[in-house]
């Protein structure tokens, strides 16, 4: 797998409750904080008016972040825009550590009182890039031994993924771990 356009999105709790509105803020502190690492934060759009839209999204130079609300299942999603160095189980240690980055800074916003969590056993892969990476069992088999293993490290055991081929979507892997530590422990395995 060549592409760099990788994207992962952990979805809320079904408990998760925030203020779609206080997001705004909170990214603009980011970017003035430089809160993520090694991302060049940029901007801030929200969109929360869109049904089952991209919610608030903040714009890096690397990559965007956004309350996705896709298929009304909210949710964090990572979405890689730049080129990234190093094989594909490089690049997905770069995604992951984003986005889990990011949904800790999340959790841990006071300006959020503690009102939204993430579940971390049921994330969602994506590649953004039908040219290198059609939506074929044929891209799952060469991707799953790489993706099974760095996937295995990342939760400390088996996890399950699977995948539908269609042509008309974007590949997708739905991922299913045991467990379901905090985005913090995951955060240390990387």
């Amino acid at each position: 797998m060549h592409s760099s356009k990788l994207a992962v999105k952990f979805f809320l709790t079904d408990d998760s409750s925030f203020d779609h509105h206080a997001l705004v803020p909170l990214f603009h502190q980011w970017i003035q904080t430089h809160a993520l690492a090694d991302h060049l934060l940029i901007d801030v759009a929200d969109y929360h008016h869109v049904q089952s839209g991209p919610g608030t999204v903040l714009v890096a130079h690397e990559a965007n972040l956004s309350t996705d609300a896709a298929e009304n299942r909210p949710g964090l999603l990572y979405a890689r825009k730049t080129p990234l160095e190093g094989g594909f189980s490089d690049r997905l240690r770069v995604i992951f550590r984003a986005v889990l980055q990011a949904v800790c800074l999340l959790e841990s916003a006071p300006s959020l009182a503690g009102k939204i969590r993430f579940r971390t056993d049921n994330p969602i892969f994506r590649v953004n890039d039908r040219l290198l990476a059609p939506n074929t069992a044929e891209t799952f088999i060469e991707i799953r031994p790489t993706l099974d293993a760095f996937l295995s490290t990342l939760f400390g055991g088996p996890v399950g993924v699977s995948h539908l081929p269609n042509q008309e979507t974007l590949f997708e892997v739905q991922i299913a771990a045991t467990n379901s530590p905090s985005a913090g422990d995951l955060l240390k395995r990387l």
